[in-house]
Parts: C-alpha cells; structure tokens; sequence
C-alpha cells in the first residue's frame, strides 16, 4: 500500500517550511515532555513550553504563508483557536495573509499574546499535518497526544538532534545475553527476535561507520580545492576526528567483545540449530504471533539464526573496510596538510610549484625548479622507478636481466606455495588416511607433530566454516573444561564425524 496509506499526505510538510528548525525542535521538545510524563500532554502545558521556546528565538522566526488546509476544527475550539494578526514590528500585511516573502526573515519583538497566539499556530500546524493528535476528556480538559505512525519519527529526531552516537559494544553483548542466557529456553521465540534485531543494528551501524568517512574525504578534496590550510585542519582535527576517530573508530577497535563472545554464540546457534525439542516449543510460541503453521515459524527462526550467525561472521570483513577507508582518508589529509606546511617536501608539493612557476612566469623559481625537481630525498616502496647511476655519457648500457630473473623467481615460489597448500581436498583426504571413514576421529590420535597439528587445526577450520567439508565437529558435553592434551598441544576436546555423500552411503 506504501507509506503515506498510513501517513498523512501532508505529514512532511513542516520539516520544509521556512521556519522548519523551529518546528524539528518544537517536536523535541514535545517528545521530551512525553517523555517525563507517564500521561498525555495537557494542552496548556504545551501552549506554554512553545511560548518559553519561541519567546527565546523570535530573532530567527520568519513569516510564513498560512496553508488553505489548516482550519480550527482540527485543533478544536477555544481561545487559541482565532489568529488575529501579528506585529512583527516592521509595516505591511500580516504573516498570515501571507502577501509578503516567506523568505524574508524578521526581528519581531512579541507581546505575550501573540506569543500565545503564535505557539498556538505551530501546534495546530503540527497536529494537521499529523505529528500530534488533541483528545478532549470528560472533563473538558483538553490534551495533546503523540500519534502511533509519528512515534519512529519523534526518535530519529531526537537521535539527530542529540549527535547520533553510535554504540557498537552492546550490541554484541545483547545478541549473547539472548542466545546463551536461560530466557532462550523458555522464550525462545523472543530471544531469537531480539538477537536477529541487535545483529543487524550492529551491521548497520557498522555500514554507515564505513560509509561516512566518504563523506569526510569528499569535504577534505573540496577544501583542499579551495587552497584553504586551515580548513583542511579542521576537517582533519576536529570534525573527522572528533566525530570519526574519537566518538566510533578508537572505541570500535579497543572493544574485544566481538572476540569474546562470537564464538560462545556461534556454539549456541549451532546447538539450538540441531535441538528439535527446543525448535518445535519455540515455533508453537511464535505461531501465535505470525498466525501462521508451524513448520513455518520453525523455518523462520532457523533462517533468523542463521542470519545472526552470518551477521556477525561478517563483522570483520567490514572492519577490514574501515580500517582500508581511514588509512586512505589519513594519508590523504597529511599528504594535503604536508603540502601546504612544506610543499617542497613532497613530489606533488613540487609538482605544484612547477604549475605556479609555468603560470607566473617566474624566471628565478623556474630556473630552481629544473634543477632540484628531480631529487627525492629517499626511497620507498611507492617510488615508480629506480635508475642505475650511469657514467656520463654512456647511452649503450643493455636492460639488466635482474627484474626478469628475480619476476622468475617469486613466481616458481608461488607456484610452489600453491602446490604444498593444505587445500579442503588435502586435509580430507588426510582425515580419511586416519581411518576417519570407518571411525570416528580424537585429537589425540589425530596430534602426534607439528605437521598433524596443523593440518588438525585446518580441520577444525574447514569444519566450522564449510558446508561442503564431509567431516563434523562434535563437542564433548561431558568434559567441563572441553579441552584435551595431544602431543604436548592443548586443543578443544572434539570429535570429527564423517558424513558420507549420497554416492558412497553403500561403500
């Protein structure tokens, strides 16, 4: 049906009115109130928080055109409901007849009255267009209500205008306080609703973390554009890293809770994957909020595992993004920094005094330039060329073979390291030479080398994160401390299964 079958067609329209911030903030202001108080707002408390608002910044009000839409009746009768005309201390039509530039910003100084009557304006503009609703009780009080579509928008409101913190650390402790806690076992459905949700407000967040440094490296080009110094410093210094490094980046990288508790979680999802007990009690509960058979929720929550166990494999790959994104937004912000500071430090300082010096026609800077361009004080790993000092005249020297020889050589080594790599087709044919396909297989007889250990650990790996991999992990639940000691190596105290394909379930 879309949005606006529940919104109101006009819901929008007093974020885009002239005097929008005004009316963003009078709709925080309202949220908060709503907040404190455990029933509706009465309306004479509303009139007079928007009144201490508007008496505040009257400076920055402007007149605006009164809508064709906007009518008493949606506000009720009373003695807000007529809109006699303003002063706005300078001559000509009244804001509400709306013949002057909505445009036009003015400086009115207003009486307490038509304070009164212009907070009553902004109430009724909120509540026709949909934001607030007023009910009139038996008593004739009269109150202003939030209304149940405009609930998600009063949030991100106040979320925008409290600065968007961003908080990466619960998330993951929510997902594993409803997954490992003993609430799962009893309101299974519930707990598998909340972790789906917190994982993927982690992703999300994660997302726009990654994303937004875009937006920081764009302002940065577009300063650095204007050959503004000081402008690329406070990019860097105090918006990037202030909102960027400081407030996501550093907390994001020093918090060891992904670490800590992925693996708990992805033990628990496995376990509650492969309890039918627990599956079928779960989908009996949550059919009866889907309304729907059985098997169906069941399907529902195995998919809304599954789906927090990806999200969360997926943390790192995303952290890899965001590390890759800061690392490019800091050295291009020094490179910039270090350019204006120090331009004959760097090649593209000196390239950009070679510009200067073809466009000015300065003869001295000129003649500086073709003389000292060319030597770079070192060399790096990002230096295009490396030159062969050649004796003053000779021109006749032939190309070394070198480049070619060693070119040769790193390419029969990674041949080589592709050959010997312990590949899933390797580790399983290993596993099946331990008798894995008559029994089933311990670390212990598994570890009996360095060699075997790690091919035992590439196991596990397979294991846990390949679904074509024959062999599975089983865990000892008897075993408290779930470990076991092979050849002098601690490993987990497991159990590796083979699973027969279909095509040799006879052999």
């Amino acid at each position: 049906m879309g949005v606006f079958s529940i919104l109101p067609g006009n819901f929008f329209s007093p974020l885009a009115r002239v005097n929008r911030q005004h009316y963003a903030a009078l709709l925080v202001l309202y949220y908060r109130l709503f907040q404190e108080n455990t029933r509706g707002l009465e309306r004479e408390l509303v009139i007079r928080e928007f009144m201490n608002y508007l008496g505040l910044h009257q400076d920055s009000l402007a007149e605006e055109e009164d809508e064709a839409s906007e009518n008493p009746e949606s506000a009720g009768a009373g003695e807000d409901e007529e809109t006699p005309e303003l002063d706005f201390g300078n001559p000509g039509p009244s804001a509400g007849q709306g013949q002057s530039s909505p445009e036009e910003t003015v400086s009115p100084q207003y009486s307490a009255e038509n304070l009164r009557t212009l907070a009553g304006r902004f109430l009724r503009r909120l509540i026709s267009a949909g934001w607030l609703g007023e009910e009139r009780l038996a008593d004739f009080t009269r109150v202003i209500n939030i209304t149940a579509w405009g609930k998600p928008f009063f949030e991100s409101l106040v979320r925008v205008d409290e600065g968007l913190k961003t908080e990466y650390e619960s998330h993951v402790v929510n997902v594993y306080s409803s997954l490992c806690g003993d609430a799962v076992m009893e309101n299974g459905h519930f707990m598998v609703l909340k972790a789906r949700e917190e994982s993927r407000a982690l992703i999300d967040s994660l997302k726009v973390l990654s994303q937004s440094i875009k937006g920081y490296y764009d302002k940065l080009n577009a300063e650095a554009v204007r050959s503004k110094a000081a402008s690329v410093l406070h990019e860097h210094y105090d918006l990037y890293a202030g909102e960027v490094l400081d407030k996501a980046y550093k907390r994001l990288k020093t918090s060891d809770n992904v670490s800590r508790y992925r693996q708990i979680i992805f033990r628990q999802v496995t376990d509650l994957l492969h309890n039918d007990e627990w599956l079928d009690a779960s989908a009996g509960k949550y059919l009866r909020i889907l309304q729907t058979s059985r098997e169906e929720c069941r399907k529902k929550l195995e998919f809304m595992l599954e789906e927090t166990r990806d999200d969360l494999r997926s943390v790192d790959p995303l952290e890899d993004e965001i590390d890759r994104r800061n690392a490019d937004y800091s050295r291009s912000s020094t490179e910039i920094i270090k350019a204006y500071i120090e331009p004959d430090s760097t090649v593209a300082g000196k390239l950009g005094n070679v510009i200067k010096a073809l466009s000015s026609g300065d003869e001295d800077l000129r003649e500086y330039l073709a003389h000292r361009l060319h030597r770079i004080n070192f060399l790096s790993p990002s230096t295009l060329l490396l030159r062969r000092q050649r004796e003053e005249g000779d021109f006749a020297v032939p190309v070394s073979t070198a480049d070619m020889e060693a070119l040769t050589k790193n390419e029969a080594e990674f041949f080589e390291r592709m050959r010997r790599r312990l590949s899933l087709k390797r580790v399983r044919a290993w596993l099946d030479e331990q008798g894995g396909k008559e029994r089933v297989l311990f670390p212990a007889e598994l570890i009996r080398d360095e060699d075997s250990f790690i091919r035992f650990v590439y196991s596990l790996l397979y294991g846990d994160s390949r679904n074509d991999f024959d062999y599975k992990i089983e865990e000892n639940e008897n075993d408290p401390d779930n470990t076991v000691s092979a050849a002098g190596y601690v490993v987990p105290d497991i159990r590796l299964r083979r699973e027969m394909p279909k095509n040799e379930s006879g052999s």
